[in-house]
């Protein structure tokens, strides 16, 4: 059994924000959630912005882009023209009503009533026509200052008009009605809106003091100046809080679209990374594992298994693993003869360039004949066909693969004057495919077959693609072939045996195998019966796109010792290549790393996620281009232009502005999830979000105004009414509630981290939803109830209507509940309509009883007559001074006409509350949309860069993107390499059960078991390079930027012996865990020079090199059981902080005889921290 797959990982997090203006962005960190731009600062002295991008003025809330605003404007305008709509029908509605009321009392002068209300229903109806026609958001500020102005001259002109006179009551209200329309539906400017209503309160005002004598007192007055202002403060928070909203969403909005678009470019990103690691299919399997890792018992937290509750004695729990079996899978070696000769005049640099011109040809026909390619093994380059996905030409494939590969090795001599060939070995049989490891894996195949492939080509020709009969059998005859020389077959049938141990006294469970040979065969030619031609031979021989950069050399010269890192793998794959020459063995592994990858640079891939460098990517001509991210998200014009581009692209958007996913009836959301967040939106902190539109500062605004709107009141009602104690004592409760609620609002924002400490489920409770809708009732009520306290038989005695300022007071009221847009609507609603109930009783029902004589007014009992002398004329005054003046008599007609008003009042506060719910609702469903939009950009983002390091580590990506280059080579000196390796784990597999995959298994969890180690924090230094078989290749002080924290400057040497001695550990702890088996480890370790690179064309590798990497898979190779060899030089180096026993003079190929040295164990007080 061999295996070739080298597992690999190195984890990067990338961090970005959910938003807010003051977010920073902090090195190696990216701000994907929250766009900045130039014209945006944070806010000073800790005082929230209006929303995201605002441009600081409240009196006209708007961005600091003209583009955006353009674009919010355009995009809300639908919304805008259905809202106004939506007001001109409710004006048509109320006229109608009128109409019907005027012709059915026949109150005075009621044709001239009827007939302005007609007209004013006229223009309304033309109005509403014409706002679905093209030309209304050309004109809709015109259309809107005449619908205004229309009302405004509606209402006030029965005071200019002798004997024309509706009750105050009923003008008030209509104002109030007009004036909140203003503020909400009828779309203008704020100083348009407000110029226009405090007109209107002021000519209103003084109109009715002109015509009423009763109205000229001071007190009353001053009463009526402050229902005003407390009307208007509503609407200018209203007004602003809706522009706030609104554009907070938009802003929301087109980061969720961006981050839609970002995800999109990422997923593109990905999938060409997916292509250059591992089959799609393979990559998703993966992922799905990576993303279920809290739930298989992973510390989301720590991110790393708790390796010694799992190794209990007797019990393996089992991680995620990723391997299918697959028959008929052709596989393909091929190694280059000559190499080393080719290699040992050439410089680092030089031989990079050479390998990747030559691997780059390789690449493309391995695409073109139906190849994929595995990986390589030094000069040693090997695919399959058939795998992952099945195919009936697989062998055919592969032997054009080899016949192209010769042809390509040909040209490339020719092209670079050199004098290397290609020897190709073909195999066909059963493999398992996929990942062993949990980091720096990679995709590959282990079978017995693998290995037989490999034996293969190292018992093959230069020049010729030798084949085995099992190939042969599916090429049906479209290939001349000649015999070859008979090989050792290693499928043989193993059995098990039990075998006694005398040292341990202890029965082992081993395999015993049969011998066999298999036929070979040399493929001569094509037969005329072939049905698969030749390849394009000027797209085979071509050689790859000129290399526009060199490979940069960070410390001195590149390195140019030509050692093979991998000729233990070499040795692992198949011992038959000992009759290979001593220098093809030797070849130096080097690879070089190509200009592209899949048509995207390789600067590109690494460089895409670090803003804070720039990366020029311009030469790159695959459309994929187009998908790396290259905004600059410090240019606030560039982001304005790119969030623009995305809502003009996405058909889709236009609903994200005014239909949200909520049901018509209740409003609640469709999705209970959804609805769950957003009545547990309050509970979550989010301190980055410091505008006006966020839930803590919504909240805290919204009890100013319920705080000012109840102050107001209760002091015009100390200047109006009596203090009675039914008043004292509610008013002094409602202001010590006020309070509270004000002061827990400013705390929520200021300490709220010292709120949670202290009591954290009483503040949870308190910010739940059930209990603030409970609280925000109360506190939504407290205006209406305070002025009902005052409510007496008294009041309609007074000369200066207190009963009608009691009336109109309710009606101010009444707006409040539009305030509180959290909340739910029907409950606001509802607590509006019981209070307007409660007025209409009691305009309706006999209370009081004048008695005339007495001149003293009772609480009715049982009340059987009404009062007769009511007049039928609305306030006109007769001889008696107890007349129809009073607004309470039971039986007065102005009751209809009241009643009226207040019903159209109560069905315009349900129709903004209502509309003001969706609008938040709205905001929230663009906040949640976007925040999981970039949720989702965010865990594609971090399964790229988790695939791409599972490639090239995080500090190797970092300096090529500070480079701005497509290669990469650096020189590292004092580096630390191991090779450890199960020397038994082939007695160990057999393909007999579950074609060997239950045997990877156990591979996948010793090995990572070993890459649980690396994430302490003391083998931070610790890196691991490959897995190749049971080896596991790891080197330590590859990152130099850990490395110089050290205080020991051999500390990283002496941290990544600790791992071998770990190693050791979790190998003996496995082995508890196994059942009559015990696995053997070796570990060779040595140090000095090496060259670390990023090789490969269209599947990348991190890799070193070097004379150290050869010796060090020596003293594994050459190694005692259970023990880790060094050579002299190591022993001497570690020395300091380890005990040594000295084993003899062992032969290294290429190196003659070497001392070695056996370690010991850890001197007692070793301590290099």
């Amino acid at each position: 059994m061999s295996s070739n797959g080298k597992s690999q990982n190195m984890e990067m997090s990338v961090h970005y924000g959910a938003g807010g203006s003051d977010k920073e962005e902090s090195e190696g960190q990216i701000e994907m959630g929250e766009i900045k731009s130039s014209g945006e600062t944070p806010p000073k002295g800790g005082m929230p912005s209006l929303f995201e991008r605002a441009s600081g003025s409240w009196w006209n809330p708007k961005f600091d882009s003209e583009a955006l605003e353009a674009e919010q404007w355009k995009s809300y305008f639908p919304q805008t023209r259905r809202r106004f709509q939506y007001a001109l029908c409710y004006i048509i509605v109320a006229c109608a009503a009128w109409c019907i009321f005027f012709g059915t009392s026949k109150v005075n002068h009621w044709l001239q009533l009827l007939a302005g209300t007609l007209v004013i229903l006229a223009v309304v109806a033309v109005v509403l026509w014409f706002t679905f026609t093209k030309f209304y958001e050309r004109f809709y500020l015109q259309t809107s200052i005449l619908v205004s102005a229309t009302l405004c001259v509606g209402i006030l002109l029965h005071f200019i008009l002798s004997g024309i006179e509706l009750t105050t009551v009923a003008m008030f209200t209509a104002s109030i009605e007009f004036i909140l329309m203003m503020y909400t539906v009828i779309p203008m400017p704020l100083f348009v809106v407000v110029g226009i209503g405090v007109v209107h309160s002021i000519v209103y005002e003084v109109l009715i003091t002109l015509k009423h004598p009763e109205a000229q007192v001071a007190s009353f007055i001053i009463g009526k100046i402050l229902l005003h202002i407390c009307m208007h403060l509503i609407g200018i928070h209203i007004f602003i809080m809706l522009q706030v909203r609104r554009r907070s969403t938009f802003w929301k909005i087109g980061q969720s679209l961006m981050a839609r678009r970002e995800l999109h470019k990422e997923r593109q990103v990905q999938e060409q990374m997916i292509n250059s690691l591992m089959p799609k299919k393979v990559a998703d399997e993966v992922i799905s594992t990576r993303e279920d890792k809290p739930e298989d018992g992973m510390d989301p937290g720590q991110g790393k298994r708790n390796s010694k509750t799992k190794k209990e004695k007797g019990v393996i729990v089992f991680r995620p693993f990723n391997m299918n079996s697959m028959d008929n899978v052709s596989i393909l070696f091929a190694d280059i003869v000559g190499f080393t000769k080719m290699s040992s005049n050439k410089t680092a640099e030089h031989l990079v360039g050479l390998l990747n011109d030559l691997f780059g040809r390789f690449d493309k026909l391995c695409q073109e004949n139906g190849c994929e390619k595995i990986s390589t093994l030094g000069d040693c380059y090997y695919c399959v066909s058939g795998c992952p996905q099945e195919r009936a030409d697989h062998a055919k494939c592969c032997v054009e693969m080899g016949m192209g590969m010769i042809t390509a090795i040909q040209q490339f001599d020719e092209d670079n004057n050199e004098s290397v060939g290609m020897r190709v070995g073909v195999h066909t049989g059963k493999v398992l495919c996929g990942i062993v490891g949990t980091r720096r894996f990679k995709f590959d195949v282990w079978s017995n077959d693998v290995t037989l492939a490999n034996t293969m080509e190292s018992s093959g020709l230069p020049g010729k693609v030798h084949i085995s009969e099992s190939s042969l059998h599916f090429l049906d005859d479209e290939y001349e072939v000649e015999p070859g020389e008979e090989i050792a077959d290693n499928r043989t049938h193993k059995v098990l045996v039990e075998d006694y141990n005398k040292e341990t006294g202890l029965y082992q469970v081993k395999h015993r195998e049969d011998e066999k040979v298999i036929k070979t065969y040399f493929i001569v030619g094509r037969t005329e019966n072939c049905t698969k031609g030749p390849k394009v031979k000027s797209s085979a021989a071509s050689p790859t796109a000129a290399l526009e950069n060199v490979a940069i050399t960070v410390e001195g010269e590149t390195t140019g010792q030509t050692g093979d890192a991998d000729n233990a793998a070499t040795e692992l794959l198949a011992s038959e290549k000992e009759s290979k020459s001593q220098e093809d063995t030797e070849a130096n592994h080097t690879e070089a790393k190509g200009t592209d990858v899949n048509g995207v640079s390789t600067a590109a891939y690494l460089g895409r996620h670090h803003s804070e460098t720039s990366l020029d990517v311009t030469d790159v001509t695959s459309p994929i281009n187009d998908t790396v991210m290259q905004h600059n998200y410090d240019n606030g014009a560039n982001n304005d232009i790119y969030i623009l581009k995305c809502m003009k692209e996405d058909v889709k958007n236009k609903e994200f502005f005014y239909k949200p996913p909520i049901s018509k009836l209740t409003l609640s959301f469709q999705k209970s999830s959804l609805e769950e967040d957003y009545r547990d939106h309050y509970l979550q902190e989010n301190r980055s979000e410091n505008t006006l539109s966020s839930p803590r500062y919504h909240a805290l605004v919204e009890m100013i105004i319920s705080f000012v709107v109840f102050t107001v009141i209760a002091i015009a009602a100390f200047i109006m009414f009596d203090c009675e104690l039914p008043w004292i004592l509610v008013f002094l409760v409602s202001l010590i509630l006020e309070i509270l609620v004000l002061v827990h609002a400013v705390t929520d924002i200021k300490c709220r981290k010292r709120k949670m400490e202290s009591c954290k489920r009483f503040v949870d409770f308190i910010s739940g939803w059930y209990f603030r809708n409970v609280l925000g009732a109360i506190v939504a009520s407290i205006p209406v109830v305070a002025v009902y306290s005052n409510f007496s038989c008294d009041v309609l005695t007074e000369k200066i209507w207190q009963f009608r300022f009691f009336s109109y007071c309710i009606m101010v009221s009444l707006l409040h509940f539009c305030n509180f847009t959290m909340l739910s609507s029907w409950m606001k609603s509802g607590l509006a309509a019981v209070a307007g109930i409660v007025l209409i009783i009691l305009w309706s029902v006999n209370i009081c009883v004048f008695n005339e004589d007495a001149g003293e007014v009772t609480i009715m009992g049982n009340v059987s007559s009404m009062m007769g002398n009511v007049s039928a004329n609305y306030d006109v005054q007769t001889n008696n001074n107890t007349d129809n003046k009073y607004l309470f008599p039971g039986g007065n007609h102005r009751q209809y006409e009241m009643i009226l008003d207040m019903v159209l009042l109560l069905f315009l506060v349900w129709f903004l509350n209502r509309e003001f719910e969706i609008n938040y609702r709205l905001s929230f469903n663009g906040d949640a949309q976007a925040s999981a939009d970039k949720q989702q950009m965010q865990r594609t983002m971090d399964q790229a860069d988790w695939l791409l390091h599972n490639i090239i580590p995080e500090h190797v990506s970092k300096q090529i993107n500070k480079m701005g280059v497509t290669k990469y080579s650096k020189n590292h000196k004092d580096v630390g390499v191991i090779f450890a390796t199960l020397v038994n784990f082939n007695e160990f597999y057999d393909e007999a059960y579950e074609g060997g995959k239950e045997y990877l298994r156990v591979l996948n969890e010793l090995v990572s078991d070993y890459e649980d180690l690396l994430d302490e924090y003391r083998f931070k230094d610790v890196e691991k390079i490959k897995t190749i078989t049971s080896t596991f290749m790891a080197a330590s002080g590859l990152n130099e930027a850990n490395r110089a924290k050290n205080k020991h400057p051999h500390a990283h040497l002496f941290a990544l012996m600790d791992f071998c001695v770990e190693m050791q550990g979790v190998v003996q702890r496995f082995n508890e865990s196994i059942f009559n088996f015990a696995f053997e480890l070796n570990i060779g370790f040595n140090f000095g020079e090496v060259t670390a690179g990023v090789i490969g064309t269209t599947k990348l590798l991190y890799d070193i090199w070097g004379d150290t990497v050869n010796i060090s898979s020596r003293m594994y190779s050459t190694g005692v059981k259970d023990r880790i060899q060094v050579p002299e030089a190591t022993a001497n180096l570690l020395g300091e902080m380890y005990d040594f026993e000295y084993r003899g003079t062992i032969p290294v190929k290429g190196k003659g005889d070497m001392k070695t040295y056996l370690l010991v164990g850890k001197k007692p007080g070793a301590d290099w921290s």
